[in-house]
């Protein structure tokens, strides 16, 4: 892709990546049960941990989005739309590397129109 620096996309992609990790890796699901609370704070907890894993499972998918277009830069595969093949936008690319359909192509997903590969 002549309009993308390839090396600044991947700069963008490894350090989100790192903070990405850093956020999983302190993400502490466990709930102290060493004194008996009440049901109100039962439930809040319970209603944290609940928010906590679905973050957490949002950003597992972020990182396995950014490894997946890493690994696309490595294979001289990044660019191309995954769906229809035509280029996705550099803007697109510059604001969201991880990107793997082009704006047409991400709306029929968004709308269940297109199965994720």
């Amino acid at each position: 892709m002549s309009k993308l620096n390839l090396k600044d996309i991947k700069q963008k992609l490894n350090t989100e990546r790192e903070l990405l990790i850093q956020k999983l890796n302190g993400n502490d699901l466990s709930i102290d049960d060493s004194e008996t609370p009440d049901p109100v704070d039962l439930a809040v907890r319970n209603y944290s941990k609940n928010v906590m894993l679905a973050v957490s499972e949002n950003e597992s998918k972020q990182l396995t989005l950014i490894d997946d277009a890493l690994r696309r830069i490595e294979d001289d595969e990044y660019g191309p739309c995954q769906n229809c093949e035509k280029d996705i936008n550099p803007k697109r690319l510059n604001a969201i590397p991880w990107a793997r359909y082009c704006l047409d192509c991400q709306e029929l997903l968004e709308q269940g129109l297109l199965d994720e590969e």
